[in-house]
This record gives C-alpha cells, sequence and structure tokens, in this order.
C-alpha cells in the first residue's frame, strides 16, 4: 500500500510540474519600451511617430494603454495637439496583434499652438492587457513642440531586423527619429548632385558590379559570365582582385566599381550586378540623360531589356532602384538622417591583401555634412565632454569613420563586445554637436541587431 502511494504521489507530482512548465511556456514575459526617449514636433515637421517595441514578437492580442500629461495643452486638431489614433481623457489606447514587435501612434500640432514658446507633453505606459508583458526601463516618451525643435539627450535603440540583420536603420540625432528600410529593399543608388553622375552598390546587402567589354545588353549571355560566380564573392572566400568590384567603404564616389558614368554613351559597358542571397544576378548600363539617367536592365539570358530614367531629387543624397520593382524610396531626405546602421561591405585584410568582406553591426555617417571624432574615456569622460572640448578634436567626414571601431568583432570561439573606453562627437546634418556613447551592443532579449546608444548635444 505504501508502495502505491509512493507511485501515485509521483506521478501526481509529474503531472503537476508538467503542466506548471506547459503554463510558463503559454506565457513568457516579455518587456514593452518606447524606442526613445524623446520626440519633437516643429515648424518643419508638423507630426512625429511613436514607437513601442517588443523585446519579442506578442503570442497574444492585447492594447497598450497610455497616459498622457498634457502640462496645460489642449487637445484636438483645431486645438494645441492631437494625436492618431485619437485619445479620451488623457488615455491612449493602442491595440496589437499576435505576432507584432512594436506598435506606432502620430503626435501632431494643432493649428491653435503657440510656436514661439517651447512646450512638451509626455506619454507614459501604465498599462498592458493581453498577458505575458512587464515595462522596460524607457516607459516613457516626451514630446516636445517648438518651432525650431532639437532635441537635447536621448536613449534609443536602433533596430537592424535582429541577428539575421534583415533592415537598416537611419537615426536622425536632432529630430531623435529612427527610420528603418528592407536591407534587400535596393540595388542602385544615383547620385543626385547637379552635373555628377555616379553610381552606387547598396553595400549593406553585400551587392557587387563587374563589367564586361560590351555595350549592348542583348548581346550579353550567359557565357559572358562564366566562372563570375566563383570570383564574385563577399566574404572569407573572396580574394583581393574582387575589391574592384565594391565601393570604397569610405564613401568616395570616385572608387565606385561603376566609375564615371560617361556623357559618350558609347563609353558606357555592360555591367553583371551580383546580389546577395537567393536573388538573380542582373546586367545593366546607365547612360547620362540630360541632368538625370537611363538605366537598361534585364537577366542575364533575357534577349531585351527594360529602361527606366532616373531623375535627380536635390533633397536626398540618392535616387534607389530595385532591380526587380523600380524606384524606390530609402534613406530619408539628405538633412534628416545622422547614422545609419546595419551590415556593410568593407574592405578587411585580416592580415593579408584586403578583400571584399560583409560586416555585421556596422555603423555609417550621412555624407551630406555630417562629420566624427572618436574620443577615448582616459582623456575626457563622457560626462564631462563640453563645448570647450570641441575645437581639441579632428573630426572626420568619411562615411565609415565610425564603421565597426565601437565594438570589437568576436571570432570562432567568442562574441562581439561592447568598447566601453570610448565614444563620439558627432556634428550633425543641421551642424549640432552631440555626443554619442554606446551603452549595449545587443538586447538582452532580443539578441543582436539591437544596439542602445545614449545622445546629449553639447553646450
Amino acid at each position: 500500500m505504501k508502495t502505491r502511494f509512493v507511485y501515485i504521489f509521483l506521478m501526481l507530482s509529474f503531472i503537476f510540474a508538467f503542466s506548471s512548465c506547459d503554463d510558463d511556456d503559454d506565457v513568457q514575459p516579455f518587456s514593452v519600451n518606447f524606442s526613445a526617449s524623446e520626440a519633437g514636433v516643429s515648424g518643419t515637421a508638423l507630426q512625429t511617430e511613436v514607437t513601442i517595441t517588443f523585446s519579442r514578437p506578442s503570442d497574444v492580442d492585447g492594447t497598450l494603454n497610455l497616459t498622457v500629461n498634457t502640462a496645460g495643452l489642449t487637445y484636438g486638431e483645431d486645438q494645441d495637439f492631437f494625436t492618431t489614433p485619437a485619445m479620451t481623457a488623457n488615455q491612449l489606447s493602442l491595440p496589437f496583434s499576435s505576432g507584432d514587435q512594436s506598435v506606432t501612434f502620430l503626435v501632431h500640432a494643432g493649428t491653435a499652438l503657440n510656436r514661439d514658446e517651447d512646450q512638451n507633453i509626455t506619454f507614459s505606459l501604465n498599462q498592458i492587457t493581453g498577458g505575458g508583458f512587464t515595462l522596460g526601463n524607457n516607459d516613457e516618451i516626451t514630446v516636445l513642440f517648438s518651432d525650431d525643435f532639437t532635441a537635447p539627450s536621448g536613449t534609443a535603440q536602433l533596430d537592424a531586423g535582429g541577428e539575421n540583420f534583415t533592415q537598416v536603420a537611419f537615426f536622425d540625432l536632432s529630430r531623435a527619429k529612427q527610420t528603418n528600410v528592407a536591407t534587400h529593399s535596393w540595388d542602385l543608388g544615383f547620385y543626385n548632385e547637379n552635373g555628377e553622375f555616379r553610381v552606387v552598390l547598396n553595400s549593406a546587402a553585400f551587392t557587387m558590379a563587374q563589367s564586361i567589354d560590351k555595350t549592348d545588353l542583348t548581346m550579353v549571355t550567359p557565357a559572358d559570365t562564366t566562372g563570375f560566380g566563383a570570383s564574385m564573392v563577399v566574404g572569407f572566400a573572396s580574394s583581393p582582385n574582387a575589391i574592384p568590384w565594391v565601393d570604397s567603404p569610405d564613401g568616395d564616389l570616385s572608387k565606385t566599381a561603376f566609375g564615371d558614368i560617361s556623357a559618350t554613351d558609347g563609353n558606357n559597358r555592360v555591367f553583371i550586378i551580383k546580389r546577395d542571397g537567393n536573388r538573380n544576378w542582373k546586367k545593366v548600363r546607365v547612360l547620362q540623360n540630360g541632368d538625370g539617367y537611363t538605366l537598361q536592365y534585364a537577366d542575364i539570358a533575357s534577349t531585351t531589356f527594360q529602361t527606366a530614367v532616373i531623375t535627380k531629387d536635390a533633397n536626398f543624397n540618392f535616387s534607389f532602384f530595385d532591380l526587380d520593382n523600380s524606384t524606390v524610396l530609402v534613406e530619408p531626405a539628405k538633412e534628416e538622417w545622422d547614422l545609419q546602421y546595419g551590415t556593410f561591405t568593407e574592405h578587411a585584410s585580416f592580415g593579408q591583401p584586403a578583400i571584399p568582406y560583409g560586416f555585421k553591426d556596422y555603423i555609417i555617417i550621412n555624407r551630406s555634412n555630417v562629420e566624427v571624432a572618436m574620443v577615448m574615456t582616459s582623456e575626457i569622460e563622457y560626462s564631462a565632454f563640453s563645448t570647450s572640448d570641441v575645437s581639441s578634436l579632428t573630426f572626420r567626414s568619411e562615411i565609415n569613420t565610425i564603421g565597426s571601431s565601437w565594438r570589437q568583432g568576436g571570432g570562432p570561439n567568442s562574441a562581439p563586445s561592447l568598447f566601453d573606453d570610448r565614444y563620439y562627437v558627432v556634428r550633425d546634418t543641421q551642424g549640432n554637436i552631440y555626443k554619442v556613447r554606446f551603452t549595449s551592443l545587443e538586447d538582452p532579449v532580443k539578441g543582436r541587431g539591437f544596439p542602445e546608444f545614449i545622445f546629449e548635444l553639447v553646450q
């Protein structure tokens, strides 16, 4: 009898333990945070998008409930401010669905807002329905209304889509704003500077371009690309011979894979475009067209080709083209971003002649007036750096000035890690001076592809 009792007790204990584990699997807590601590609405940007991120995709439907401290401002489209979706009695409810990893809402300036005064409101996360959530450290955001909004400081987590780096993150320091674009959303970028004719490759997607001795796409066949699959490689399997087939990583437009686009059509050869992943290779030819471009493009084996006219837009550094889907919008306007985070094609030596190599956790800067200087904490601590220290710095404008220098690369037996002995001073597109320090390489739950940094206006 005693033996039977023990057996039943053990079986019940096992069932209870198994059920408990099953319940834990059903609802695993994860954190919810604002993606930045400040955002701004100004005379040039009458609305701002606010993003709330989840540390992993939700496995339930639910609602985020926010409390709004209006600080004396009146709600309404014809008053001081309003939101999309609308709020009720200083409460804003944001529904989300299973599978979502973020929620966004818009804050707009109302028509009666007095822009002569700097004013602000605060949104605070206070309740989450749906279960399994916890509030993260960044559970509040301040939205400033100013005729000339410049973010004084902030904390931001960049989002490259996770360890597979499926997207690229652009960040504007003065507006505390992040913009995310799919890594493989474009192939070629056409320079918009007046009188300049340059084409760049999607270095974040490890795109390569090799010219052949032909100028007619209809005469190019798969036979013209024999051996290209083995030689057009980004990574350890590459060779120094492949360096000319990628753009110079410092952003020098005189050292692109395409080189000059000639005013004489007969001088512009066909290029074979190798794209990362399983996407098909392309053959292209670029010509000048007034102050714009004509792009001819087709699959390698095609006996015909398509034509696209690329017009310049002075508000952007480049006009972008996806060889599968035509013209696309990628970068924000050239005065509306400072840093880009994601993947990138570098020239890496590894003790040998340089080869094209694809880096993760890579940061480039906007070529439009952005400059950067690195500061070691052994020289000046981050908290102590002030305006008087700026004159002692040497700023650089190469787009890879930051690059991978903010973290250690790791290796076969070690993971990448953050350098904590340095920070960066950035002169942004508006001429503001910010100090920027990376505080984490990875998100503790979401993992790689979600670094965090703090920034502060140097005054």
